[in-house]
């Protein structure tokens, strides 16, 4: 396919995935900033659930195959002697022989595939698998990459200094999503992170508008909302709603969201004494998270760093919320104290401290708080440093300097 502009790739794991609203925005923010975008998946979707909000994105799709047999391995080959890419495959051979054989399959495939495209740069979202893909096909073609690393992709215990150290070294540019995640790079790789560059994940604020917290009434209404997982810290808050609920306190709580822990946390919930108290919405779609936070008092996002060292970076619907207007709570984990500064802008508190928690949801709902300076000063601070507008522009210039060596 011939394009009359030079492309970017997006070299994404799975496209599209629920979660990862963040980077539907940030391609529709670079569309509407001039960049012409292809999106190429490295796995088709597995959930049935879809954003409005891709509807918008002008980027075709690519689904990179992964063969599932000797002969489908063969065949990886034949296409790129056929696409004339053999002498390249040759001369990285070696580097793809040590890499896992899915991902270097892969990574000749995704070659392959841009072969004949005017695709001038490739960008990653995640240092996993994707940038390994995408390294190696760079390799192969020469097209210059660079990623976002995020946090479950830096943090867990798993991940490999070594093949983090690689891709650095090999990127055109890296950026990241705070500026903890710039200083524990910086810190851990200070040789091969001079090209790394903060670049907060944005947010579309036309979708978010902001109001004023309304009074609260008789019931204090909570909203949370994440993948029932470890490192969102859910196990943490029912015991918090249950200290509170035992000292009389009105608390109507609401959960949305699935994952591993589900039936741990129902079970929790129950055992708690807390069925009239907390309801687990399971999955709901964004139009259906945005009605929950236009109907809470709070929001509250109790985050944790896992046993496995997974933590998050920077909870996208947690932005949401202060951007809307909701008055917040959340913990101090890795980038959080960035956007949610105690007093100012939120409630921040320490990680895994169940009373620290139920503290945190009295503190917010008193009424000597003022709730409305603290939701106006989260605003601005969403408005300042997490407008997607503002990220696509720097990442388009990051990318147009990519386009020059390319």
């Amino acid at each position: 396919m011939l394009q009359s502009e030079p492309a970017t790739a997006y070299i994404l794991k799975m496209y599209p995935r629920f979660s990862e609203t963040f980077i539907v925005s940030e391609i529709l923010a670079r569309e509407a900033a001039g960049d012409t975008i292809e999106i190429f998946s490295l796995l088709p979707p597995n959930d049935p659930r879809f954003h409005p909000e891709l509807a918008r994105v002008k980027a075709p799709v690519t689904y990179i195959g992964r063969p599932k047999s000797a002969d489908g391995a063969w065949n990886v080959f034949r296409a790129a002697e056929a696409a004339g890419l053999a002498p390249a495959v040759a001369r990285v051979f070696a580097e793809l022989a040590t890499a896992d054989t899915n991902d270097a399959l892969q990574a000749i495939n995704l070659a392959v595939a841009l072969k004949n495209r005017n695709i001038r740069h490739l960008h990653v979202h995640f240092a996993s698998t994707p940038t390994t893909v995408a390294r190696l096909a760079s390799a192969i073609t020469g097209i210059p990459y660079s990623f976002t690393a995020h946090a479950v992709d830096i943090f867990l215990d798993s991940v490999s200094p070594d093949d983090l150290r690689i891709k650095f070294a090999q990127a055109h540019h890296a950026v990241t999503i705070s500026e903890y995640n710039l200083r524990f790079l910086r810190r851990l790789f200070p040789d091969v992170t001079s090209r790394l560059h903060l670049v907060r994940n944005g947010l579309e604020l036309d979708r978010f508008p902001y109001r004023d917290p309304r009074p609260i009434g008789a019931t204090l209404r909570v909203a949370a909302v994440g993948r029932l997982v470890e490192k969102k810290g859910f196990q943490h808050l029912l015991p918090a709603a249950a200290e509170l609920v035992a000292h009389g306190f009105p608390l109507d709580l609401r959960i949305a969201g699935t994952g591993l822990l589900a039936e741990q946390l129902q079970s929790s919930v129950e055992q708690l004494g807390l069925v009239r108290s907390v309801r687990l919405l399971g999955p709901q779609t964004q139009d259906q998270v945005h009605e929950l936070l236009d109907s809470a008092d709070a929001f509250i996002a109790p985050c944790v760093v896992g046993s496995d060292g997974n933590a998050d970076g920077m909870p996208t619907v947690l932005l949401e919320a202060m951007a809307a207007g909701v008055p917040c709570i959340s913990t101090a984990v890795t980038g959080i104290p960035e956007a949610v500064r105690n007093g100012h802008t939120g409630i921040l508190t320490r990680p895994g401290q169940p009373h620290l928690l139920a503290q945190a949801i009295r503190r917010i709902s008193s009424p000597a708080m003022d709730r409305v300076s603290m939701a106006r000063n989260a605003r601005a601070l969403i408005e300042k440093d997490y407008d997607v507008r503002r990220q696509a522009e720097a990442l388009r210039a990051l990318s147009m300097e990519a386009r020059r060596v390319a």
